[in-house]
């Protein structure tokens, strides 16, 4: 049985521990270095998931796969914050407000839990499928 923990660990390690700078400023970008760095990353990101719930069944990894790539292709999570009026990097790194760094730091951070709780969501939903 794949426990909430097991996915949970996996995603830190693939998306904290093995993803490099490049994978991360360019997996966005709208171009071919764009589409390869989203692929290894995710393939990557899958790779530890599976390793450490030790299942490689394709259900499985196909859904690791599918879940985390539009996420971080397409940037989720800042959308989402946009969508719900929530913090925004560009807006806080463009301001001109004295508390421009404070507001900035706190949009990252922001951002960062968005990002992860989009993830460990879509993971809580893969592991009640696949279990």
């Amino acid at each position: 049985m794949i426990t909430f923990a097991a996915v949970g660990l996996g995603h830190l390690v693939g998306d904290y521990l093995l993803q490099n700078v490049w994978m991360a400023k360019t997996k966005t970008q709208k171009t071919k270095a764009g589409l390869a760095a989203a692929i290894i990353h995710c393939l990557l990101y899958t790779l530890a998931v599976g390793l450490i719930c030790w299942n490689f069944t394709p259900l499985f990894i196909a859904l690791v796969f599918a879940s985390h790539y539009p996420i971080d292709r397409w940037s989720l999570g800042t959308k989402w914050l946009r969508l719900i009026r929530g913090r925004d990097i560009e807006e806080a790194y463009f301001s001109t407000s004295p508390t421009r760094d404070v507001d900035l730091s706190f949009a990252v951070l922001v951002y960062a839990v968005a990002d992860n709780a989009l993830h460990l969501l879509l993971l809580y939903i893969i592991v009640i499928l696949v279990t």
